[in-house]
């Protein structure tokens, strides 16, 4: 993906408080999104990914998606903007292990390129490429373990078949690709940014809030049920640890 960027060209960048939580359709541009403190879950309906301090998320113009910040106090980040033709986009999440400007970047770059001059524009453009380069680094290391996440894609796709069947057991997954459960987690953290059981919790309680949006229910324990949940009270904990609301405040 970050191999073959083109026609690349700043827009904006921004620092400074985010909302705790939000919807995106369709963004507008390319971006690079720090956090600079706590972290982030984003959810793109297919998969989820979660970014926090020492990483950026990286999100494809045309992006669509559910965002939400958890961290004590007001959540501080960082974006850069930009445009740019880049073969077969899509969000990633980066480790910025390594990446020897970030405090630079993360302190100035957001200043430089809305309050300075021509020099500081062409610094910024000069620290993006850096980035695009320290992606692009990152994304040939791990070509060489994509050949694991094919190890998993029989428990994926069963988990994704009995997502919402309150028998799903995330500690029998392993099993179905005849790995160890400390291997199989590894690979799946890898590859989706989160635990299975984080993961099947944020689409359980995603589903849930839709449903609850919809008004197509009669009790909070119906829709309990019907995301994978025998007990409502565990159900309305795990709902407002994700959302801050618990499910009968917005029903």
């Amino acid at each position: 993906m970050f191999d073959n960027v083109e026609n690349v060209k700043l827009v904006s960048s921004y620092k400074g408080v985010s909302k705790l939580q939000g919807t995106v359709e369709n963004r507008k541009s390319n971006g690079f999104i720090f956090k600079l403190n706590g972290y982030g879950e984003y959810d793109f309906g297919d998969r989820a990914l979660r970014v926090g301090e020492g990483e950026v998320l990286f999100l494809p113009k045309g992006a669509c998606y559910n965002y939400r910040n958890v961290c004590d106090g007001e959540p501080h980040y960082m974006s850069i903007n930009f445009l740019a033709d880049i073969t077969e986009a899509r969000p990633t999440v980066l480790s910025l292990d390594g990446f020897a400007e970030l405090d630079y970047m993360t302190s100035h770059f957001a200043d430089m390129l809305k309050l300075g001059g021509a020099a500081d524009r062409y610094k910024c453009m000069a620290m993006l490429y850096n980035l695009l380069a320290h992606a692009s680094g990152i994304e040939h290391a791990s070509y060489s373990d994509k050949h694991k996440s094919k190890v998993i894609e029989p428990a994926v796709k069963y988990m994704r078949e009995h997502m919402f069947d309150p028998n799903l057991c995330v500690d029998t997954l392993h099993c179905i690709c005849g790995i160890s459960d400390t291997y199989f987690r590894r690979i799946f953290i890898a590859s989706f940014g989160m635990s299975p059981r984080k993961y099947i919790i944020s689409k359980r309680i995603s589903q849930a809030k839709a449903i609850i949006d919809s008004g197509v229910f009669d009790t909070v324990g119906e829709v309990a049920l019907s995301v994978g949940y025998t007990d409502p009270l565990y159900f309305s904990r795990a709902f407002k640890a994700h959302y801050g609301v618990s499910p009968s405040e917005l029903s």
